[in-house]
């Protein structure tokens, strides 16, 4: 059984999910306790997803992502994640969708925003407000947003006009954003990211998704910040995976009050 990573969506988003496969997974010592994990990183193929949502982008990024879960299929993989929120976007994620069902790909893919909103429920459904960072083109296509109120769980929160242009600032900015810099990342980008935590915090948000893949790198695995409780779907997409490959295998979740 195998975990197919489709990575380049940023680079360094892969690269995350793939390390939060390992440390979500039990192991006795050996390599070979570790389930095998096929990364594809074709960003050269997979068009820009906020330029596509925005029509800055003629072709849909569906395309290159339906080719590396091809590629992903045949080489083994049973399960597959996206490592990128708004590639979720029903625009994008439903157009990959379609085109596996037409190549008849029996792996499974996974939808981040699902599993999020599930894991919330499962172990922190005394939340109220919930406050969102993200892309603009997640926060344009309301993608958690409207898969929250269709389930009518939770009051989700985003921030300002400027809260939002911010964030897609530190993360698409050429000087100092997340996707110029991404190892370390550059203060500034971090800066803006907990400035926004805070302003969210001030509206009355208990717990913060990072709705970007590459928003988690700022935050070196935290999962409180100021008192507000961190959620990062990579780590919840990481676990995901390792359940649908074998429930036995994922270490125990640590619930944070």
């Amino acid at each position: 059984m195998k975990i197919g990573i489709i990575g380049g969506v940023g680079p360094y988003a892969g690269l995350d999910l793939n390390r939060k496969i390992y440390d979500n997974q039990k192991t006795y010592g050996k390599d070979q306790d570790y389930i095998d994990v096929i990364l594809i990183s074709n960003a050269s193929d997979i068009t820009d997803r906020t330029g596509y949502l925005k029509n800055e982008v003629e072709v849909n990024p569906a395309e290159g992502l339906f080719r590396a879960a091809l590629k992903l299929e045949q080489m083994g993989a049973n399960v597959i994640a996206i490592s990128c929120n708004t590639a979720h976007s029903p625009k994008i994620f439903d157009k990959v969708c379609e085109l596996m069902s037409i190549a008849k790909c029996e792996a499974k893919l996974l939808n981040i925003v699902e599993e999020t909103h599930k894991f919330l429920e499962k172990n922190y459904s005394n939340l109220d407000n919930i406050g969102f960072l993200g892309t603009l083109g997640t926060y344009e296509t309301k993608l958690y947003e409207n898969y929250f109120v269709k389930m009518n769980k939770f009051k989700f929160i985003n921030p300002s006009e400027r809260g939002k242009n911010n964030c897609h600032d530190a993360i698409y900015n050429t000087e100092y954003g997340v996707k110029a810099q991404s190892n370390p990342i550059t203060k500034k980008a971090k800066k803006i990211f907990e400035n926004e935590i805070v302003k969210l915090k001030n509206m009355g948000v208990e717990a913060v998704i990072m709705g970007c893949t590459e928003i988690p790198l700022a935050f070196n695995d935290k999962t409180v910040y100021k008192d507000v409780l961190l959620i990062d779907p990579s780590t919840i997409l990481a676990r995901a995976l390792i359940s649908n490959i074998n429930k036995e295998l994922l270490k125990d979740y640590t619930y944070l009050k």
